[in-house]
């Protein structure tokens, strides 16, 4: 007996870790979100209902809580959907359509204030490289939609990185 409990107590505790671990869920495929439909609500339902922008990835090489600035808070947090992150490294530096990216934005407390999304809808703004821009609040309260001057004058500096700040698309991940 004393033999047979030494054989199944590590089975069974691995068991238990394992079955106690949270499992990420997998972000399931999408249809690339059209220009005739796309508005803030629409945008929140893609990456709350549709899928769940948590469990999108990571940004490669910036995960995790990060420090951030205006408007993006204090503090961040970066995501980018699998039609995005599956295309990089992307020697044409433009990301596909049907990208997502979702960033939390946190206080100095790290509490979340807002979340903020691009993303690429074909044939929305072809003279901002087809990005739909959005603001919400934590509950989803639409803060700002479309192509607000704010997003694109602070990103229009990374045209040549397809409005993407955070890492040039076309360098390996």
């Amino acid at each position: 007996m004393k033999n047979m409990t030494k054989r199944v107590l590590p089975v069974l505790f691995t068991l238990l870790i394992l079955f106690s671990c949270e499992r990420k869920a997998a972000e399931p495929e999408l249809t690339p979100l059209k220009v005739s439909g796309i508005d803030g609500e629409a945008l929140w339902d893609r990456i709350t209902a549709e899928s769940d922008y948590r469990d999108y990835g990571e940004w490669p090489a910036h995960d995790g809580l990060r420090p951030g600035q205006s408007p993006h808070g204090v503090w961040h947090r970066v995501y980018g959907n699998r039609t995005l992150l599956e295309a990089l490294p992307a020697a044409d530096v433009t990301a596909p359509e049907g990208s997502i990216i979702v960033k939390d934005n946190f206080d100095n407390n790290k509490t979340l204030q807002s979340i903020t999304v691009m993303a690429k809808v074909k044939g929305y703004d072809p003279n901002n490289r087809d990005w739909f821009w959005a603001m919400f609040d934590p509950d989803g309260t639409v803060l700002a939609e479309g192509s607000p001057g704010g997003c694109i004058s602070c990103h229009e500096g990374m045209r040549r990185n397809d409005f993407v700040i955070i890492n040039p698309l076309d360098e390996g991940l």
